[in-house]
């Protein structure tokens, strides 16, 4: 991959997007609020492929992936409103669709294109699937978007529940009960170092613990040492209520993120 392409997608996205504008302020603000998601996690994904020292033209290639991660959300949003995967389609197979159509992909080596769609495919996946660890460097990018997708909604949520007076989004809000306690499935899965699945979400603490959760499927040291360093699982933690169940998460949540921040993980570069 070249510099070249590289410009030339970032070129096609913003003239893709552009078709979405509107003067209404509700598509205004989510349309850019998908643009600015995807921007950071370009900026994401390009630090935590430095820190594993691959090489400018893999990390290009890490930058595309980004750049296209949620090209789907677009046409999602303005088909049906939300970016509920499960009341509308599933965005990733969405962007996929788009890119095969237009073949924007088309000026990249068939390896490097079909690393480009495999990667947005399964980065909104519960897990990747377990074969995929056999394809070394698929499996690699395919943690590296992963990574840097949860690494800024996290940031998303730590300051949405800094803040839980400010209106919600209806394209985001899941409309779930603001009620007391959790539901046991999630603190189970929490407290065996899994993630938590959405069908267990009961009402809106739940909805934290399984942003929470996501902790237990961050693959790079300096993910971990980025979660840490802004206080994510921290600002998301000091929303939830005062109880028993609080602190005992709590403390499993720091002690994990601790211990992974601390280096006792390998290194996932396996390129």
């Amino acid at each position: 991959m070249k510099k070249e392409d590289l410009d030339f997608f970032q070129k096609w996205f913003f003239d893709y997007v552009n078709q979405f504008s509107s003067p209404d302020s509700f598509i205004k603000e989510n349309i850019e609020l998908k643009i600015e998601h995807t921007g950071r996690v370009q900026k994401n994904i390009l630090e935590l492929a430095k820190s594993e020292k691959i090489s400018k033209e893999e990390c290009m290639l890490a930058e595309t992936i980004a750049l296209f991660h949620d090209l789907g959300r677009f046409e999602q949003f303005m088909k049906y409103k939300t970016f509920r995967d499960s009341e509308s389609e599933n965005h990733a197979l969405l962007g996929v669709k788009i890119l095969n159509r237009e073949k924007v992909l088309s000026r990249l080596s068939a390896r490097e294109e079909n690393l480009v769609l495999k990667a947005i495919e399964y980065h909104n996946m519960m897990e990747i699937p377990k074969d995929m660890e056999k394809q070394s460097k698929l499996y690699f990018f395919c943690r590296l978007i992963r990574d840097a997708d949860k690494l800024d909604i996290l940031r998303l949520a730590s300051e949405e529940y800094s803040d839980e007076d400010k209106s919600l989004n209806p394209a985001l809000e899941l409309y779930l009960p603001d009620t007391n306690g959790y539901s046991e499935p999630i603190v189970s899965e929490i407290l065996n170092n899994r993630m938590a699945k959405i069908a267990d979400m009961k009402n809106r603490n739940d909805v934290k613990l399984l942003r929470l959760s996501w902790v237990f499927d961050i693959n790079f040291p300096a993910t971990f040492s980025l979660i840490k360093e802004y206080g994510y699982l921290e600002k998301i933690i000091s929303s939830l209520p005062d109880i028993k169940e609080t602190s005992l998460l709590k403390r499993h949540l720091e002690n994990y993120l601790n211990s992974k921040e601390s280096g006792t993980i390998r290194s996932s570069n396996e390129i």
